[in-house]
Order: C-alpha cells, then structure tokens, then sequence
C-alpha cells in the first residue's frame, strides 16, 4: 500500500505518473513533501526493526550509490517509530517537469526507490551507469 500526502506540491500529479494505484507491496509506504533547503532531494525513512535487515540493506545501499552517481543525493534514517517506508522528497525536486506540464523526473525516482526496495529491480550493478540530462539539483543548505 503506497500512500501520498495529498496536501503537497504535485504529489498528485507524481501519484498519478507512476501508476501506483494497483500496486501490490511487501511493505507499507507514505509518499510526502519535504521543505526545500533543509533536507536532502530524497530522504527515506524505516524502521529497522520492522525490516529483513540484510536483504533491505543491501537493496538500500545499492538505491543510494545508483543515486549518487547520477547526483542525486539520497540520505537515509532507520530510527523511525513508523512500521512504513516514508519517502520524503524535496519541492525542488517534485517541481521539474516536462514540456507537457508533469513531473515525470521526480515519478520516475520514485517509481525507481519503490521498485528497488520491494526487490522487483536489482540495482547493485547499475551504480556504476550514469543517466544522461539529470537536472541539477540545488545543494541543500545545512547551519
């Protein structure tokens, strides 16, 4: 089950790109906005009690260096109290779009993030591939 906050910028239009409606998952997910120069462009938050730690591990960090490698900075947080996935991403990030108007950037990361995670794609030997025309996200501001 995949659900997204429906107060945030586009999150509708990113809930409709990726087609999530009928998807059938392992683990629970929450989809939702965060503020712009506080936080990463994606931030993914479990529980680690609440996961297959090895399995999910490794599907993690092969997210994160697959990201990294095409600059996109992905950080994450295994002390949430929540039993879910929460997929935080940044309003520059849900901001891009196509000539059409849709944020298919940003569909097409999360699409990716939940499709690793649930293990219907392998991404161990990817971080090495970079993608061509990645826009440039703005570097998050930290005091």
């Amino acid at each position: 089950m995949i659900d997204f906050n429906q107060n945030d910028f586009n999150l509708m239009k990113i809930r409709h790109e990726t087609k999530f409606g009928n998807l059938t998952t392992r683990q629970k997910y929450r989809i939702y906005g965060l503020r712009q120069q506080e936080n990463p462009p994606i931030l993914i938050e479990y529980n680690d009690d609440c996961e297959d730690t090895d399995e999910f591990t490794e599907r993690l960090d092969a997210l994160v260096k697959y990201f990294k490698s095409n600059g996109i900075e992905v950080e994450t947080f295994d002390g949430s109290e929540s039993e879910r996935i929460d997929i935080g991403l940044r309003k520059d990030l849900r901001g891009i779009v196509n000539k059409h108007d849709q944020p298919l950037f940003a569909s097409s990361i999360l699409s990716t993030i939940v499709y690793c995670l649930e293990g219907r794609i392998d991404l161990k030997q990817m971080a090495k591939y970079k993608l061509a025309n990645i826009p440039k996200l703005p570097v998050r501001v930290t005091e």
